[in-house]
């Protein structure tokens, strides 16, 4: 009996279509019209988390706009990177339908074909969950910058929020109170300023007086006199100042 070998059971994992932001591979796309570089390597994304260059350097790959082993650039990355207009609109084109082959060799009417439809392609690509949505709104983006026909009914599946609509939050917003007649009087005096020094002076006063016994009406005769004394003398101090 022969002996099981693993390599030869081992299969290569299908790489997933471009799922990262169109707007990023635009972006980077229009940084290489200065001097397109000798090879594509994560050296020119440092702006970009790593998540993030994987995932381009990834989609690079996909469409065939780098050599998968060394990075070194393609006549489609050169040819997409210098032309405009219309012809920068064929070279996207060509660049799809060339990378998507799953969508337009089997049979799918992209101009008719629902969203299911679409979404099975891409499932049989390898694509799930979330990583399934972006690599779904990536193609569609750059479907319709190059100018391909597509179904009304993915329009309505990837330009609405789907689920359930958050309630919105109610703020209540304090109303303003009736004034009564005291506070409107005294609200329409105008304040004085008050001298810094005048305004240290009370201060100091309140400490003093803070810690100055009480009056009370308990006390003696001579108590009652000597408080109304110490209270006599402490106010002539501050008057003076």
């Amino acid at each position: 009996m022969e002996a099981f070998d693993m390599n030869e059971k081992e299969e290569t994992k299908k790489p997933v279509p471009p799922y990262l932001p169109y707007r990023t591979l635009v972006n980077f796309l229009d940084g290489l019209k200065v001097a397109m570089p000798q090879r594509i390597d994560r050296s020119l994304m440092k702006s970009m988390s790593g998540a993030m260059q994987y995932q381009l350097m990834s989609a690079l790959e996909y469409l065939g706009l780098i050599s998968s082993d060394t990075g070194i650039p393609t006549e489609k990355l050169t040819r997409l990177v210098h032309s405009t207009g219309d012809e920068g609109q064929q070279e996207l084109k060509d660049i799809l339908t060339s990378s998507y082959r799953f969508l337009f060799e089997n049979g799918l009417d992209l101009d008719r074909a629902t969203t299911d439809q679409l979404q099975e392609g891409f499932r049989k690509e390898g694509a799930s969950g979330d990583t399934l949505r972006k690599c779904v709104t990536f193609f569609l983006k750059a479907a319709r910058v190059a100018g391909l026909e597509l179904s009304p009914h993915f329009k309505r599946a990837y330009t609405r929020r789907t689920g359930t609509p958050r309630a919105k939050r109610k703020i209540n917003i304090p109303q303003e109170q009736p004034k009564s007649s005291d506070q409107e009087s005294a609200e329409s005096i105008p304040e004085r300023a008050v001298p810094p020094e005048s305004t240290l002076l009370a201060k100091m006063a309140d400490k003093i007086l803070e810690k100055f016994p009480d009056f009370d009406t308990s006390w003696s005769a001579e108590q009652q006199a000597s408080w109304f004394e110490g209270m006599n003398k402490l106010m002539a101090q501050f008057e003076k100042k």
